[in-house]
C-alpha cells in the first residue's frame, strides 16, 4: 500500500494555492462534476485514484485535508474529516468514484466528456455516483467556509471498486480503517426523487432505508456432446438449459409488502395520478394481502416501484457451445434474483427448482439468510434533517421511506450498525432515472443546483 507518498503530495501545495479563475459558486457544481467525470474510472479496472485526486485537489482549496488510501495502485479511496464538537457521532457521507464501463460507438455523445443536450448533461457517472460526489465535496467546502460549531464531525468518503463489489472499496475500509464505524448515520445513494415526465414538478423525495438482496442462481447441464449432423435423441444439455431459463424467467414470486416498501405505497398512493394512484391505494388499504391485479398493473405502469412489491428472478447469462457444428456438452446459465430482505431463500430456490422441472440440471444457490437490515424510519435526526432539506429545495414534494430495487453499500453499514440512508440528489424522471449504468446516462441541467443545496442542507441540519 503507497500511502504516505501520496498522503504528502495532496497536501504539498497547502490551501493558499486555489485557482484564481475558479467559477462562481452556481456554476461550481457543473465545474467539478466535468473533471471527475473526464477522468475514466470504468470499472473494471477502476483507476479510482484519477477522480480522487480532483476531489482532494477542490478540497484542498478549501482548506479541508484529505487522505488518499491505495489498497493497490490506481484503486484510490479518499477519506476526508470535518471536525465538529464531539457532542453526538459523527456522519459518514459517502459516494463512490468508479462507474461501469461506456462503448463509446452506443453513446450519443463522449461518455467521458460533461455534455449538454436540449436541457440534459451526459457523461457516464452523472448519476452513479459522481453527482453526489461532487455535491458532497462541494457542501464540506461551504461548512467549512462558513465556520461556527458542528455537532458532529462529518467523514466524507469518496470511494472505490463498489461497482466490483467493494474488496477496493469499502469492505477494506471497513476493516483497516475503524473510524467510520463510528458513524451513527451515512448518507449515501439509493433514494429516489421523481420528477414528473413534464419535468415540471417534483412529485416525491424518497429516502432509501432498504434494499432488496442480489443472490445468482446458476442452472448446469451435461451430456455427452456431438456432432450437429448427428442430434441425439433426447434434448442436449443446450437445449435442456434453454428450456429451464425459460420456465424461471417466466415465475412469478408471490406479493408481500416490507415494512420499508408499505411505507412507500402509503406515501405514494395519497398522490399518484390515473391508474398508478388507483392501483396503489388498493395496495395501501390491503398491505397483508395485496390484491394481485393492483400489484401486476404497478409492475406495468412503474417497473421499478412493481419490483420492490416481490422478489424477482432474471436470467441474464448464457453459456454454451464452441462452434456451429458441434453439439455442446455443457450449457450453464446464470440468473440474477434480487430477495426481499425478509425473504426464506431456501424457499427462493424451491420455486426455482420447481419451475425448472429437471432433475439433470443442477441449481446452484447460496440460500444462508440474507442479513439485510432496515434503518430506522420515522422522527430520527436523519428523516428530519432530510424533511428540513427538502421542504427548502422542493416545498410541496412529500418525504416518504424507500426499499431500492437494487443493492448498495449501505447493507455493508448497517450490518455494522450503522443507519445507512440513500437519496438521490437530482431530480429525475423515471425515463432518465433508466439511464443508469446504461448509453446516454444523463441528468436534467435544472436539477443540478437544487441538487447541491439539498445535499448541503441535509448535512447542516444533521451537524446544528
Amino acid at each position: 500500500m503507497r500511502l504516505l507518498p501520496l498522503v504528502i503530495a495532496l497536501f504539498a501545495l497547502g490551501p493558499s494555492h486555489a485557482a484564481s479563475s475558479r467559477p462562481a459558486p452556481k456554476d461550481e457544481l457543473r465545474t467539478l462534476l466535468a473533471e471527475l467525470v473526464a477522468a475514466d474510472t470504468s470499472n473494471p479496472p477502476g483507476n479510482e485514484t484519477a477522480a480522487a485526486q480532483v476531489a482532494a485537489k477542490w478540497l484542498r482549496e478549501a482548506g479541508i485535508e484529505s487522505e488518499l488510501i491505495e489498497p493497490s495502485p490506481g484503486r484510490g479511496n479518499l477519506l476526508v474529516r470535518l471536525k465538529g464538537s464531539g457532542k453526538g457521532r459523527p456522519v459518514l457521507v459517502l459516494a463512490h468514484l468508479d462507474t461501469v464501463p461506456a462503448v463509446k460507438t452506443e453513446w450519443a455523445t463522449d461518455p467521458w466528456r460533461l455534455t449538454e443536450k436540449d436541457g440534459l448533461l451526459y457523461g457516464r457517472g452523472v448519476q452513479d455516483n459522481k453527482g453526489m460526489a461532487a455535491a458532497s465535496i462541494l457542501a464540506l467546502r461551504r461548512l467549512k467556509q462558513e465556520g461556527g460549531t458542528r455537532s458532529r464531525d462529518i467523514l466524507l468518503y469518496l470511494g472505490a471498486d463498489e461497482e466490483v463489489g467493494s474488496g477496493q472499496g469499502l469492505d477494506w475500509m471497513m476493516e483497516h480503517r475503524p473510524e467510520l464505524k463510528e458513524a451513527e448515520f451515512a448518507l449515501n445513494e439509493g433514494g429516489l426523487t421523481e420528477l414528473s415526465p413534464d419535468r415540471k414538478e417534483v412529485r416525491f423525495v424518497a429516502l432509501q432505508a432498504a434494499e432488496r438482496v442480489s443472490r445468482n442462481v446458476t442452472l448446469k447441464a451435461a451430456g455427452p456432446g456431438g456432432h450437429s449432423s448427428a442430434p441425439p435423441v433426447d434434448a442436449g444439455p443446450l437445449v435442456r438449459v434453454a428450456a429451464a431459463v425459460a420456465r424461471v424467467g417466466a415465475l412469478t414470486f408471490p406479493a408481500h409488502l416490507t415494512p420499508a416498501a408499505r411505507l412507500h405505497v402509503q406515501g405514494r398512493a395519497q398522490a399518484a395520478p390515473g391508474e398508478l394512484g388507483e392501483a396503489l391505494r388498493r395496495i395501501a388499504a390491503s398491505p397483508d394481502a395485496p390484491p394481485e391485479d393492483a400489484v401486476t398493473a404497478v409492475a406495468r405502469l412503474d417497473p421499478a416501484l412493481g419490483a420492490v412489491l416481490r422478489t424477482t428472478c432474471v436470467p441474464t447469462v448464457f453459456k454454451a457451445g464452441t462452434k456451429s457444428n458441434v453439439i455442446p456438452a455443457t450449457a450453464e446459465a446464470t440468473v440474477n434474483c434480487r430477495l426481499l430482505p425478509d425473504a426464506d431463500p431456501k424457499a427462493v430456490r424451491e420455486r426455482i427448482v420447481a419451475a425448472v422441472n429437471d432433475p439433470d440440471i443442477q441449481v446452484e444457490m447460496d440460500v444462508s439468510p440474507p442479513d439485510s437490515p432496515m434503518s430506522p424510519v420515522g422522527d430520527n435526526a436523519m428523516f428530519r434533517a432530510v424533511k428540513a432539506a427538502a421542504a427548502k429545495v422542493w416545498p410541496k414534494a412529500p418525504v416518504i421511506p424507500r426499499m431500492s430495487t437494487g443493492t448498495t453499500e449501505s447493507a455493508t453499514l448497517r450490518r455494522s450498525g450503522i443507519h445507512a440512508y440513500g437519496i438521490d440528489l437530482f431530480a429525475l424522471t423515471p425515463d432518465d432515472a433508466r439511464t443508469a449504468h446504461a448509453p446516454n446516462e444523463r441528468v436534467p441541467v435544472a436539477s443540478l443546483q437544487p441538487g447541491a443545496e439539498f445535499v448541503y442542507l441535509t448535512l447542516k441540519h444533521l451537524t446544528r
